[in-house]
This record gives structure tokens, C-alpha cells and sequence, in this order.
């Protein structure tokens, strides 16, 4: 080989590597996908642009009418009828306890990378009031009753809250999480969880909580390199496991098997 031809090979070989480097992992693309799921297109005419029937569920994409662009992916029993009625981007309430509607799983999908597959996944995890830096410390914990000023600051912070999930060497599996965290006393959503395979090899070694922003006052978690303690809702303990990011990694595959079958291309799903 020629000196021209090694330098040739290093140059690609470098812009390749800067390639890879400048894709959006975990860290950099949550808060671009935290704001879409905070701040809904709730101005959007929402419609089923594609629905197919994989492993005895229906995958349905959606965007806005008039628009190409597909935003958000749907997984039902039974194909969707109605969906503006029984899909809602924003909090239900059955009195004062936050719902969410009839379609429960569903949530934003990205692809961060362009090429033409999901690698990015906001999932809709609860429907549920979440603490901020005024969260009044003294509030009743489960099973007090709540003073009517106290219903009003609860559901005043209700909102749809969702569980993140990323791809981030783009292999189609699921190695890297933001979770949710509820408060141990309280039905309230009280920080995040990160969750992440640095070295995409199935064990958890880069874990941390955070409350506002995930790159800043990172709290401890108590965790192992094969399972996170977290506290769910409705739950006092629980724990993300191998077994999670699996059950994600076969949703993530499903959608994009869904995909492939409604020839969903490249730049049809956002990347950011």
C-alpha cells in the first residue's frame, strides 16, 4: 500500500470516527425529547398515517394530518377506532386522580441517526402529579387526606410523565434509560433515573439520579451492575433489571418491524 493510500484510509477512517462521535446519545438527545413529550403539539390534527398487524399487536404511527412526518407510535390489542377520543397527549382526570386515556401505550419515537429505524423511544409511563423545588415537605403522605388546598396544588402538578429509552451504538437493542422515580411516601414522581451500558454489554455501569437536569446534581442510586432499586407507582420497591431493557429491546424491534412493513423511509421520523 502507497503512503497516499494509508493517508486515504486514516482520513476516512477519522471522519468515520467522527461520525460515530457527533451521533446523539442518551445524554445529549433527553432533554430535546423531554421537551416534546412536556410540551405536547396539542395544535396537531393527529391521524393514523400507517397500521400493521405484527405479533398479534397493532403498531399504528401517527402524525399530523397534511404532514408526512410521523411522530408518535401506538401498541394496541385491537386496532385504533377513534383516535382522537381515546388517545390524549395531555393528563385525564377521573375526579382528581390523574389517568391516563384508553390507549395506554404509546409514546415519541426518534431517529437520531437518519437511517430510516427507531432508535429512540419516549414512552408514556404514568399519568401522575411530579415534585419541583416548592414541593411543600409537610404534604400528607399516602393514605392521609388532603385538604382542599392541598387537592388543588395536587392536581395542579399532573401531568402525562414518561419513561426514556435509547439505542445508543444503534444495534436495535435497548442499552441506556431514564426512569422514573416516585417518592417513597407519596404517589409523586420525585427524580429521574439514569440507567446506561457504556460499554453495550448488558451491564449497568454508569447510574445516577437527577431531579431538574441530567448532566447536573447527580444523586446517588443504590444498584448493582445487573439490576437499579427504584420505588414505582403504586409500589413501594422495585428494581430495572436485564429483563427490562430485554422487554424494551422486543417493543423497539416490534415498532420497526411495523415500520419496515409500512415502508416508512429515512427523515420520515424526527431525529430531533
Amino acid at each position: 500500500m502507497t503512503r497516499l493510500s494509508v493517508f486515504i484510509v486514516i482520513i476516512i477512517c477519522l471522519q468515520c470516527g467522527q461520525a460515530i462521535a457527533q451521533r446523539e446519545n442518551l445524554l445529549s438527545f433527553f432533554p430535546k425529547a423531554d421537551s416534546i413529550a412536556e410540551f405536547p403539539p396539542l395544535d396537531a390534527e393527529l391521524r393514523v398515517l400507517c397500521q400493521k398487524k405484527i405479533q398479534k399487536r397493532y403498531v399504528s404511527f401517527i402524525g399530523d394530518k397534511g404532514q408526512k412526518k410521523i411522530f408518535i407510535a401506538a401498541i394496541t390489542l385491537k386496532p385504533i377506532e377513534n383516535l382522537k377520543r381515546d388517545l390524549s397527549l395531555t393528563v385525564d382526570f377521573n375526579g382528581v386522580i390523574p389517568t391516563l386515556n384508553k390507549i395506554t401505550t404509546w409514546g415519541y419515537i426518534f431517529d437520531r441517526n437518519s437511517d430510516g429505524k427507531i432508535d429512540y423511544m419516549a414512552l408514556v409511563g404514568a399519568a401522575a402529579a411530579v415534585e419541583d423545588d416548592n414541593f411543600p415537605r409537610n404534604f400528607p403522605v399516602r393514605g392521609e387526606k388532603m385538604s382542599t388546598q392541598q387537592l388543588e396544588i395536587f392536581v395542579n402538578h399532573c401531568k402525562l410523565v414518561f419513561n426514556h429509552w435509547a439505542d445508543d451504538n444503534y444495534d436495535g437493542n435497548i442499552d441506556a434509560a431514564v426512569h422514573l422515580d416516585m417518592d417513597p411516601d407519596r404517589d409523586w414522581v420525585k427524580r429521574k433515573l439514569v440507567v446506561r451500558s457504556t460499554k453495550f454489554d448488558g451491564t449497568f455501569d454508569s447510574v445516577w439520579a437527577f431531579r431538574d437536569r441530567i448532566d447536573e446534581d447527580k444523586e446517588g442510586v443504590e444498584h448493582t451492575l445487573s439490576a437499579v432499586s427504584y420505588h414505582p407507582l403504586g409500589r413501594p420497591n422495585g428494581e430495572i433489571t436485564k429483563a427490562d431493557f430485554k422487554e424494551l429491546t422486543d417493543i423497539l424491534q416490534l415498532i420497526n418491524l411495523a415500520a419496515a412493513g409500512c415502508d416508512i423511509g429515512k427523515g420520515e421520523i424526527p431525529g430531533e
